[in-house]
């Protein structure tokens, strides 16, 4: 039996004075057609071809809204050292598989950390003599 991880989003007014009592009655259901496997596998495609190969997504957590996703975080592998970094989270639609898109800008900066970080854990290549 494997376990299933729900963050259930629920909108509410915070103000910060002081502390806050919350009660929620939560009743969940719904047909998700889209497995956290599949939402996996779906988030490592998306990841190895539009921000780096060696980015890799974490097990699913099923986001329960009006339309329920699959959020991953997602982080950086270097070989000889595994996983180094948490970089983002990338969300798989729980009804259609399609991976809601990074924008520019976050896979830029995505992409920037992680080579920042591989420059500095990585030996440096010997120069050739």
């Amino acid at each position: 039996m494997n376990t299933l991880q729900i963050l259930y989003e629920h909108p509410v007014e915070w103000n910060d004075d002081g502390p806050r009592t919350l009660k929620a009655v939560v009743n969940l259901e719904g047909t998700l057609s889209v497995s956290p496997h599949s939402a996996r596998q779906k988030a490592n495609g998306y990841l190895g071809r539009y921000v780096a190969m060696s980015i890799q997504a974490d097990e699913p957590i099923l986001v329960w809204r009006k339309h329920p996703v699959w959020r991953m975080q997602f982080g950086l592998s270097l070989r000889g050292l595994g996983r180094v970094a948490t970089l983002g989270t990338v969300e798989v639609d729980a009804q259609t598989r399609e991976v809601i898109p990074l924008s520019v800008d976050e896979i830029t900066h995505v992409q920037e950390r992680a080579n920042a970080l591989a420059l500095r854990l990585t030996p440096a290549a010997e120069a050739a003599v």
